[in-house]
């Protein structure tokens, strides 16, 4: 009941008192409102609230009941007269909610506080980070709110019986874990099973229900530091984490992340390339396959580089303080290989020509071959030989009857080419290898410099002949043009040019078989290797390459398989694998036969 005294000379007037603030005072200025048949008049803070029947006495004194309770605040030093309410209707709301679900109205009565707070801030910045820092809290009570009515659903199961055979009949309630979600932190409170034998540990199936991971991160979490990680360093992955959600992970903890959740990148792999591909081309799609491997070297920790034929103590140094060419040995090659189809151009029309090639005319690039469906492969820890034995696999999957033309694009490497004809011959596919144009390009440059004066402008002319000449299929006549180049102005002996021209005669007769340029051109295949260099730059070096990076062979593995998936577009589908595989590993194996779903009861 609240007592409210007016004049005697008028029904309903003003009150008496006035307001402490100046502003002239109102119905419930620091005090309870009231209101009566009509809207009442309002003041420095007053709020009409409903409709109430007000009984008046001829004394001055009016009886109000309300029916649920108002507080109202006063703003004091406002320069106009508008109403600042803190809180209204609060406890009825709240009741209204927790009706609805038990809990919920401390967090809808959150809400409506964060609602104020953010229509008082002066910025939109302000209100954003209001919105983010107490709604992210917010957030975190729902899911709370879900787990703890969730436990205190759960029933208790019969016959649990670990893998090990020992039944779990004493069942404890309240055991409590703290995960931690990309909204804060979580109490996960189930039913712990134990057996009461040494040795035999509790089992804690509503663990398997929620597919809880193993360390204290949950796998939303774990995905988003995945990502960061995977992009940037861990120092920036700490700092982009803490940003986005609040959460602040260590660097340690990041690289244990990042190297758990790579575990299952190897097995994806294989079980992927003995499955059934769900992108493979049409029958009548009889496009090339292309693949392609190369690689690129990462900085490595001296415990993580590849041993070699002499210890670094008992290696000769030409300097006693400085390391020489060849002497630093502290990186480790990264073999990365790609698998991809050649699309044709997407303009229509004959092939290119080795002029439209040496001499692109503006737009012309529409008439070349497209890289589509790419797939990438990256290890550090196995050899070369590994590596194309797995873009074959994937060859394979893609065209397990052979009938498309497959086609490898080398830079030269003696090596890697050989183990691309030893793989081609064991599985009895034919491959047609093409060396890198480019390389080419780059010998024939060398060799001009040998016959030309410096900056001399003819040195251009003669490289773009001889480029015309092998593009045409004339690299004989090129061979020989250059040992008469040589005979008639012969290099200084033991000279570089004479070493460059050496080179440059042995890589041009050596790889002849593989230079057939008319053919690609005439069936629209690339003839460089664009896709390849591309993978190790953006998948390799952009990452493994950072400033300062020295790198364990764990942690460089992991992110190389992670950024592979990931360039694949392949990574949604890996990360399902993965936590099925994790959910197996960390319970169904834990029990005989799987743990059963306890029935949750529903509240009422």
């Amino acid at each position: 009941m609240v007592r409210r005294r007016y004049s005697h000379d008028r029904w309903l007037r003003r009150p008496v008192h006035r307001c402490p603030c100046g502003s002239g005072g109102g119905w419930g200025c620091r005090d309870r409102a009231a209101t009566a048949a009509y809207p009442l008049p309002q003041g420095c803070g007053s709020f009409g609230v409903s409709w109430l029947f007000v009984v008046v006495s001829r004394r001055g004194w009016v009886w109000v009941r309300l029916p649920f309770r108002t507080v109202l605040k006063c703003e004091i030093g406002t320069g106009g007269r508008e109403a600042s309410v803190e809180e209204y209707g609060l406890d009825v709301l709240a009741a209204s909610a927790d009706a609805v679900v038990a809990g919920l109205g401390s967090l809808v009565v959150g809400l409506a506080r964060l609602a104020v707070a953010a229509g008082r801030a002066v910025t939109l910045g302000d209100m954003e980070v209001l919105a983010c820092e107490q709604g992210r809290e917010i957030l975190r009570g729902v899911l709370q709110l879900g787990l703890d009515g969730q436990a205190r659903a759960e029933v208790r199961l019969a016959g649990v019986v670990g893998a090990d055979g020992v039944a779990r009949a004493r069942a404890e309630r309240g055991h409590c874990r703290v995960v931690v979600t990309r909204l804060g932190e979580v109490s996960v409170r189930r039913i712990a099973y134990r057996s009461g034998v040494r040795g035999a540990g509790s089992l804690f199936p509503r663990d398997g229900v929620l597919n809880l991971p193993p360390c204290g991160y949950s796998w939303q979490l774990q995905r988003l530091a995945e990502m960061f990680c995977r992009s940037g360093s861990y120092g920036q992955a700490h700092e982009l984490l803490l940003a986005a959600t609040g959460v602040g992970i260590g660097k340690r903890q990041l690289e244990q992340i990042t190297a758990a959740a790579a575990a299952d990148a190897e097995r994806f792999c294989q079980s992927r390339a003995a499955g059934q591909d769900q992108d493979l081309p049409g029958q009548q799609d009889l496009r090339p396959l292309a693949i392609s491997a190369d690689g690129k070297g990462v900085a490595m920790r001296p415990e993580a580089r590849r041993r070699r034929a002499k210890a670094p103590g008992q290696r000769a140094r030409n300097f006693e303080k400085r390391r020489g060419t060849g002497e630093k040995g502290h990186k480790r090659m990264a073999e990365t290989g790609c698998v991809f189809d050649i699309a044709p151009p997407a303009r229509p029309g004959p092939g290119r020509t080795p002029e439209q090639v040496m001499r692109p005319e503006p737009g012309s690039g529409t008439n070349s071959p497209r890289a589509v469906n790419r797939w990438y492969t990256c290890d550090i820890t196995a050899g070369r030989d590994h590596t194309i034995s797995k873009i074959f696999d994937e060859a394979e999957r893609r065209d397990p009857g052979h009938t498309r033309p497959w086609i490898a694009l080398a830079d030269g490497d003696i090596h890697q080419i050989g183990l691309i004809a030893a793989q081609a011959a064991a599985r009895s596919v034919g491959v047609t290898i093409i060396c890198d144009f480019i390389h080419v390009l780059e010998y024939l440059w060398k060799a001009a410099w040998c016959f030309h004066n410096p900056r001399d402008p003819a040195m251009e002319d003669w490289v773009t002949a001889q480029a015309l000449d092998i593009l045409h299929g004339r690299v004989p006549a090129v061979i020989t043009r250059i040992r008469q180049l040589t005979a008639d102005h012969p290099p200084k002996p033991g000279g570089e040019h004479e070493k460059i021209i050496r080179k440059t005669l042995h890589y041009l007769h050596a790889k002849q078989p593989y230079l057939n340029y008319p053919q690609a051109l005439a069936a629209g295949w690339p003839i460089a290797t664009g896709v390849i260099e591309g993978a190790c730059r953006h998948l390799v070096n952009d990452r493994m390459g950072i400033t300062g990076a020295r790198w364990g062979l764990p942690g460089a593995q992991a992110i190389l398989w992670l950024r592979a998936i990931h360039a694949s577009g392949d990574l949604n589908t890996y990360w399902t694998y993965h936590i099925t595989q994790e959910h197996h590993r960390n319970h169904t194996s834990h029990y005989q036969t799987g743990p059963a779903k306890p029935a949750l009861q529903t509240a009422a």
